[in-house]
């Protein structure tokens, strides 16, 4: 017999109920609405205004006294293989193309087991933060990752039943045109809802290597998700390429695009104009506003001294979303030289991300692109909304309004449904190199 759990006086966003009943109880400002929620083994399985779930003797009945309850988060864009390295390949300048070099030096460290111990405790503190589902990019190229898909191999069984992963090839585009480049791809197919991905960049034969890789994905059947146009040029338009490509070639698949930073700088008419192709082309965005706003601005002085950088490295979720582009917020670098922190924690990441982007205009917005908005675009059925038939883990909060809410970073939240070990953050001493 499954075990029966009824949630009496749940705060749930309007936006991640499905067909919800009436409008009492909703908060204006928020549209949060109470309900009472009935739980059947690891299913919601019904959804009703208070009161009217009535229980039977032996059901379990807990109140939340009409706290914020949330559905597990889905972090749509991570990179497990970088993640926690910030101890031994610091950025001390903050800049981006520094990270790479860094980086791309560390990557001798990359053992499987260094890549798995690390990926499991990001995992881990993700759990406990609350997640249930990930994307992470993983690098690969001409004479490496081959530990990293074993490490993910591992990860993924591992982890199988509490945090659902996705991949991405990550590699220059560019490199898919090459033998290697059909080994990397092919490899891919290897684990389950795998994409390819890649950075393109703007040049004068990037039309060529995004024709190439858009055939190649159709052709292995597979969608594609992209680091795109992460900088603050306004002339940098990968991604209204990508959307040209689309449309020309009539993609069918998944087309994602994290960061597509520089839209933020470029003039109104000509930013419109891409948001429009984007939406015509479906495109998928994630934005990642935490490592954007730690990488993008940076700047020297005229003596060499830091200066006080001068825009946040944002795209235009705002336009985006009322556009209808389909969106998501995501952790992206974790505690390594794209970004010296973070803990894998999507509260955080939406805290953040409406204090960046002033999305306090749009607070159900907001709450749907680090739940539903990220579960529509991994492709997952049953997570990322409170509705009858989705998965029962839930996040609940210590705040009955989305101001205590965001007000309070450091408040207590309870999981429910989750597995037993995700109650405790590991600690940072296992790390030690």
């Amino acid at each position: 017999m499954p075990e029966t759990l009824i949630l009496r006086n749940a705060a749930v966003p309007k936006s991640l109920l499905a067909n919800s009943i009436g409008s009492e109880g909703a908060a204006k400002e928020a549209e949060i609405i109470i309900r009472d929620l009935e739980i059947s083994d690891t299913v919601i399985t019904a959804i009703e205004a208070p009161s009217v779930i009535k229980a039977t003797n032996d059901v379990k009945v807990k109140d939340l006294s009409n706290k914020i309850v949330l559905p597990g988060f889905i972090d749509s864009h991570v990179h497990l293989d970088k993640a926690f390295t910030w101890d031994r390949a610091p950025n001390v300048r903050g800049e981006f193309w520094d990270a790479i070099d860094l980086l791309s030096k560390d990557r001798f460290n990359w053992t499987t087991e260094d890549l798995y111990r690390r990926g499991d405790f990001a995992l881990r503190c993700a759990e406990s933060h609350g997640t249930v589902a990930m994307r992470t990019h993983l690098d690969v190229g001409r004479d490496f990752g081959e530990n990293s898909y074993e490490a993910m191999r591992a990860l993924s069984e591992r982890w199988s039943g509490r945090i659902q992963l996705e991949t991405v090839s990550l590699c220059g585009i560019e490199l898919y045109m090459e033998p290697i480049g059909q080994e990397i791809a092919e490899k891919s197919l290897h684990f389950p809802k795998a994409l390819l991905g890649g950075m393109p960049q703007m040049g004068p034969n990037l039309d060529t290597e995004l024709d190439y890789f858009f055939d190649l994905a159709a052709e292995l059947g597979v969608g594609v998700d992209l680091h795109v146009d992460e900088n603050g040029l306004a002339e940098a338009e990968c991604v209204r390429r990508i959307a040209k490509t689309v449309l020309k070639k009539d993609f069918s698949l998944p087309v994602t695009c994290g960061h597509v930073c520089s839209l933020a700088i470029q003039d109104e008419s000509r930013a419109h104009s891409t948001i429009d192709l984007i939406k015509e082309a479906g495109v998928q965005i994630v934005s990642l506003p935490m490592c954007n706003m730690y990488l993008q601005g940076r700047r020297e002085a005229k003596d060499s001294a830091r200066a006080t950088p001068r825009w946040r490295g944002v795209t235009l979720l705002h336009e985006l979303e009322t556009a209808g582009v389909p969106l998501a917020c995501a952790s992206d670098n974790v505690r390594d030289a794209f970004y010296a922190w973070g803990d894998f924690d999507m509260y955080e990441v939406l805290v953040q991300s409406i204090r960046i982007a002033h999305l306090d205009m749009k607070l159900s917005a907001a709450t749907s692109m680090v739940t539903s908005g990220p579960a529509d675009i991994m492709g997952l059925k049953g997570m990322g909304r409170v509705e009858e038939g989705s998965d029962a883990r839930l996040v609940v909060f210590d705040s009955r309004s989305f101001n205590e809410l965001l007000a309070r970073p450091a408040q207590k939240r309870e999981l429910i449904g989750f597995h037993s070990d995700a109650k405790e953050t590991p600690d940072y001493e296992e790390l030690q190199f």
